[in-house]
């Protein structure tokens, strides 16, 4: 079984798509924890009706607001499946991702996969893609991207996600992750990954980027690769030229 976490705060504008993309999956073993982190609009409405709907949809209602990183770990603290996703309340995944993605995942004897996927705007046209990967560039930038799935164990075996990486838990786990497991790219378009001015990228970039730099910086010493680390080397170097003018 896969288990889908969905983290929210004020989601209601696009959160049943998010959540119907779940529903539309051709691949039907899925269970979805949704965690409300105390959003004041309607989106407790939302996902509550879903859940009286769907016994497959499970909803935790936060008590306060802990942000994303605590939200995931509270999500996947009640989660039931073998393979792990989790995915934002304004994005969508492709009807067949969770087929395609367990089935390589399963086939190719790998921990961890991802895949491409295509940014929409907010009226849902496709704006551009996004090729993800090459996996080996993970030390130099995220190349996992918004479309993944893995193995339990590697949840199990990190500790879930780090708490203090709020903007960039993502990251950090990608990276403690492909230290010690297998990882796979999948070429295939699988997700749709919203922009719009209030999404959590576009409102905090600056602040991501800066944390960004402070991942690459933590783990240089796990690199061997000495061309890899000259370009990691360098971009550090460019953020700091950067941000003094």
């Amino acid at each position: 079984m896969i288990s889908v976490i969905l983290p929210t705060y004020n989601g209601e504008k696009y959160i049943k798509q998010s959540i119907d993309s779940v529903l539309w999956q051709t691949y039907t073993d899925w269970e979805l924890i949704i965690i409300d982190d105390c959003s004041t609009d309607n989106t407790c409405n939302i996902i509550d009706g879903y859940a009286a709907k769907d016994n497959r949809i499970k909803v935790i209602h936060n008590k306060k607001n802990m942000k994303l990183p605590f939200s995931l770990n509270i999500g996947f603290k009640q989660a039931k499946g073998e393979f792990f996703t989790w995915t934002s309340d304004d994005n969508a995944f492709a009807p067949k991702a969770f087929e395609r993605m367990i089935s390589n995942l399963i086939n190719n004897k790998v921990d961890f996969i991802f895949t491409n996927y295509e940014v929409i705007d907010p009226d849902d046209y496709i704006i551009y893609q996004i090729e993800s990967g090459p996996v080996d560039e993970l030390p130099l930038k995220d190349t996992i991207g918004a479309c993944f799935l893995y193995k339990r164990e590697i949840h199990e075996v990190l500790g879930g996600y780090n708490i203090n990486k709020f903007l960039v838990e993502d990251y950090d786990f990608w990276l403690r992750a492909y230290w010690k497991f297998r990882f796979m790219h999948l070429d295939e378009n699988l997700y749709y990954y919203r922009m719009h001015g209030s999404s959590l990228t576009a409102e905090r970039k600056s602040a991501i980027e800066r944390e960004t730099i402070k991942l690459l910086e933590e783990n240089m010493d796990k690199v061997s690769n000495s061309g890899l680390l000259i370009k990691i080397k360098e971009k550090i170097k460019n953020y700091y030229m950067n941000i003094k003018y």
